[in-house]
């Protein structure tokens, strides 16, 4: 993959990476928006959780979309079972 140094729409384009990081209080940005290492990782850990519990969740619905599908085949099937042996009968 070639990478590209234009924009991606949505995205912040004015990263910068660690080399080029200043002090803070240089740029005049209010005390608390920059976050500090151990918060940034606590955040990602936390990110991280909240996926593998949103990509499980998702899997446990998944399987139970497969049940209920496949008791809906099942009861249309049955359904049209009874409708034949009433035509039959008529």
């Amino acid at each position: 993959m070639i990478a590209s140094r234009r924009p991606i729409p949505g995205n912040l384009g004015g990263m910068t990476t660690s080399s080029e990081h200043t002090d803070p209080s240089a740029h005049g940005s209010p005390i608390g928006t920059n976050l500090l290492p151990a918060e940034a990782k606590a955040d990602v850990a936390e990110i991280k959780a909240e996926n593998a519990a949103l990509a499980e969740a998702d899997r446990e619905a998944e399987a139970q979309a497969e049940v209920v599908t496949e008791q809906a085949r099942r009861m249309a099937e049955a359904t049209e079972e009874v409708l034949e042996e009433l035509r039959e009968r008529q």
